[in-house]
C-alpha cells in the first residue's frame, strides 16, 4: 500500500494492515506523535485521495489521525511536520556570542552559545543563517563545529567588505546573535565506507572543518584527504585543531597556494593538487566548498580525469544550480 506525503512528496510502502504512523517510523521518518491512540491529535493528516480506515470508521476525505489509521487503498495525505531519513527541523535561536577573535588573513572566528535545554540538532557540514539587525536581511555560514560540541556553534568569517564589517560590529556590539539552522545537504549525516577528500578554497575551510572533526569524533578510519587552497600563503588562517590534526594517521593535509608562488609550499589550483596526489578517483567521496566557478571547474576537471560527477557533494549544486 503507497501512502503519498504532501508537501514532501515522499512515498511510504505500508505493509496490509499497518498503521500510517507505525509505517512511517519503520521507514525511518521522524513524525508528530504522543500518544498514538488517538486521542491527543498531535498526528493529525488531511486525507487528499483514497480510503483509510480508523476505529471501524471509513473516510476518503477530511482530516484523521495516522497514528490508528490504515489505508485501505493507495492514499495521498498531507501531513505537516513529517521529516525524512536524515532530515532534521529548522530551529531559530537566541545565541549568545562567547569568541570574537581574529585568527589572520582577515578571517575572524566567531563562538556562539546556544540556549541551554534543547540540544542544537544539525550534521557536520551543515551551516546557519545569521539575522541581520533590519530584521529582514539573513547571512550565511558553514557551521565549523561538529555536532559533538553541543551548544557551542564556531564560524569563521573573512571580513574584507563592509557587510562583513557591519555584521562583526553587530555581533560585537549586541553580544548575541539571532540564528537559524540548520540548512545544506552537503553533510555527513552518514559516514561513507571509503576515503574522503575534502576541498576547501578560503573559508570554506569551516565546512571541512565540521567534517573532519566530526570524522575524528566517530572514529572514522578511512583515509581522509584535505586540500585547502588561497591566493596568497598570507591567507591562511589559523586553525586550532591544526597540530592535532596532523598527529592523526589517516588525515593528509595539504595547503596550495593558487596566485602567488615562491613560498615553501605547493603552488596551483587545487583540483591539479588532488591529481597529482590521487591518480584513481573511482571510489573517494569528495565535499568541495567554494565559489561557484571553483566548484564547477573542479568538478569538471576531476570528472575528466576520471571521478563519477556523482561522487562529489557541495552546496553550490543547490544554490548556484549549473545549466
Amino acid at each position: 500500500m503507497r501512502v503519498t506525503l504532501q508537501p514532501s512528496g515522499a512515498v511510504l510502502e505500508l505493509v496490509p494492515g499497518e498503521r500510517i504512523l507505525e509505517g512511517a517510523r519503520r521507514l525511518g521518518y521522524e513524525c508528530p506523535q504522543a500518544c498514538r491512540n488517538g486521542v491527543c491529535h498531535v498526528c493529525v493528516a488531511l486525507l487528499v485521495e483514497g480510503r483509510v480506515q480508523q476505529n471501524g470508521e471509513v473516510l476518503d476525505h477530511g482530516e484523521f489521525y495516522t497514528c490508528i489509521a490504515e489505508p485501505l487503498e493507495d492514499c495521498i495525505v498531507l501531513w505537516d511536520g513529517v521529516l525524512a531519513p536524515g532530515e532534521l527541523p529548522l530551529r531559530k535561536l537566541a545565541c549568545q556570542l562567547s569568541e570574537c577573535v581574529e585568527v589572520g588573513g582577515d578571517v575572524w572566528r566567531v563562538r556562539l552559545l546556544a540556549p541551554a535545554g534543547k540540544a542544537v540538532r544539525y550534521h557536520a557540514g551543515q551551516y546557519l543563517m545569521i539575522e541581520r539587525d533590519n530584521g529582514e536581511k539573513k547571512s550565511a555560514f558553514s557551521l565549523a563545529s561538529a555536532p559533538h560540541a553541543g551548544r557551542e556553534l564556531e564560524l569563521h568569517v573573512l571580513v574584507r567588505e563592509d557587510s562583513a564589517r557591519d555584521l562583526l560590529e553587530q555581533l560585537q556590539r549586541d553580544r548575541m546573535a539571532r540564528v537559524e539552522l540548520p540548512f545544506g545537504d552537503t553533510h555527513l549525516a552518514e559516514l561513507p565506507d571509503g576515503p574522503l577528500v575534502l576541498i576547501a578554497a578560503g573559508t570554506g575551510m569551516a565546512q571541512m572543518h565540521s567534517l573532519i572533526e566530526h570524522c575524528r569524533a566517530s572514529g572514522f578510519k578511512h583515509p581522509v584527504h584535505l586540500y585547502w587552497g588561497v591566493r596568497r600563503p598570507e591567507d591562511f588562517y589559523e586553525i586550532e585543531h591544526w597540530d592535532q590534526w596532523r598527529q592523526l594517521p589517516n588525515l593528509f593535509l595539504h595547503k596550495v597556494v593558487s596566485d602567488l608562488c615562491g613560498w615553501e609550499g605547493r603552488c596551483g589550483l587545487l583540483h591539479e593538487a588532488v591529481c597529482e596526489d590521487i591518480t584513481d578517483l573511482t571510489a573517494v567521496h569528495v565535499y568541495a566548498s567554494g565559489s561557484p566557478a571553483m566548484i564547477y571547474g573542479t568538478l569538471d576537471a576531476l570528472v575528466e580525469a576520471g571521478m563519477d560527477a556523482h561522487q562529489m557533494r557541495a552546496d553550490v549544486f543547490a544554490y548556484a544550480p549549473r545549466p
